[in-house]
């Protein structure tokens, strides 16, 4: 950065290199933060004594373990045998992301700022209130069984239901009941819990300081250029998923989406003749199946899908030379940390697509009210099945607000 005017009331006490990190060294992770709004910060859990940490990705949903203190001179013992407990749940609940936001660390003379994909808020559940209520009446249930042991009679409601259109089976889908059926249809996944003192913590953080295209004196920033790694603006052309004042310089990017063979060339110039040609073809399969990608998803495509097979080795790209290949495709835009594929072939569907693309370069999500305003103004007419079907396709719904995905799931 320049250098600044120091006020002698307010002397710089410590100077420190700084790393943005806008992706976790090319990896499909993601990086979230824990917060605990029920407990103060000097009465922190013991997360070295974690029972078990489980994690549900689709619902961004965390359970975690922790032990109760039996021997406390708080612990209850005097209660029925169905609620004594010697451990307890930690349930989450996603936050509203309202604005960016990014975590900052120190170590060995280096701040390193990530920005957070989710933010959690964990409770404790009482969950186990609900299993000695179920477990009571299924006792009291049963002793009522074993007292009479005549058949009864139950009336049976029945019921005609009109045929769904396709406006109200997605009205029938958003109420609280079938989100958390969904949820509950998603499996956990076991998590494993490091300190970070430990030898995970140590190797992750290596991985967050060795970016492979980072030229130190390349990349002494000026204040403006500075401010733009820190919080790139959301049009295409100003910044893309990943970069970072550890891999790119200010207006770098400028041309990026010129022409599809000599951009793509030069951003994989390490690579194979056979790589280079088939990347953008590797490319548009993905873009063809996915509509919206992180570059999470194009990394892991490019490793992993049959179709990208011949080009492979192009997963190991820096992620500058990554973004500018995706750019090159000429169809694409680099919107909020994900990419968006601008046209899909559909001639009655394009053109929403393309006023949805542009409410969403200026902020992260919209309402109806504002989509229906921007295509008065183009003067532009279109069914419900339509605006639906391109909506749904780059946005997900959190209430009466259209919020752009973070990328394809399954990827």
């Amino acid at each position: 950065m320049d250098a600044m005017e120091v006020d002698d009331d307010d002397p710089v006490v410590r100077e420190l290199d700084v790393y943005v990190c806008n992706e976790f060294a090319g990896s499909n992770t993601q990086l979230g933060l824990l917060q605990h709004p029920l407990r103060p910060p000097w009465r922190p859990y013991d997360y070295s004594k974690v029972k078990a940490m489980r994690y549900k990705q689709n619902a961004k949903r965390f359970e975690v373990d922790l032990p109760l203190e039996t021997e406390s001179r708080n612990y209850n013992d005097i209660i029925e045998d169905l609620k004594k407990v010697k451990q307890f749940t930690l349930r989450s609940t996603l936050t509203e992301d309202r604005t960016n936001l990014a975590i900052g660390t120190v170590r060995g003379g280096k701040l390193l700022i990530a920005p957070l994909d989710f933010a959690v808020q964990l409770r404790p559940s009482l969950h186990h209130l609900n299993v000695a209520a179920t477990a009571k009446d299924k006792a009291n249930a049963d002793s009522e069984e074993e007292e009479d042991d005549e058949p009864k009679l139950h009336a049976v409601e029945v019921q005609v239901q009109k045929r769904e259109t396709e406006r109200q089976a997605a009205a029938r889908k958003n109420p609280y009941a079938y989100l958390s059926q969904k949820e509950e249809e998603e499996p956990f996944v076991n998590l494993d819990v490091h300190s970070e003192e430990s030898d995970a913590a140590a190797r992750i953080w290596d991985k967050f300081m060795s970016a492979r295209d980072f030229d130190h004196a390349a990349n002494r920033l000026d204040r403006p250029a500075y401010l733009k790694a820190l919080v790139p603006p959301p049009a295409s052309a100003a910044g893309y998923p990943g970069a970072g004042a550890a891999g790119a310089e200010a207006g770098g990017l400028a041309g990026a989406a010129g022409a599809p063979g000599a951009a793509a060339a030069s951003a994989s110039g390490a690579l194979s003749e056979a790589t280079r040609s088939a990347l953008p073809a590797s490319l548009k399969a993905l873009f063809k199946e996915h509509t919206v990608c992180s570059m999470a998803n194009v990394r892991s495509w490019l490793d992993s899908a049959p179709a990208a097979a011949a080009a492979r080795e192009a997963a190991l790209l820096p992620d500058k030379a990554l973004h500018e290949a995706v750019i090159a495709l000429g169809t694409v835009s680099s919107l909020h940390r994900v990419y968006v594929l601008n046209k899909t072939g559909d001639e009655k569907t394009d053109p929403l697509r393309k006023l949805v693309v542009e409410l969403l370069e200026g902020k992260e999500s919209f309402k109806r009210s504002e989509f229906n305003d921007l295509a008065r103004t183009h003067n532009m007419t279109f069914t419900e099945s339509q605006y639906n079907k391109v909506v749904k396709d780059i946005c997900e719904s959190k209430g009466n607000t259209w919020h752009i995905k973070n990328g394809a799931s399954g990827l």
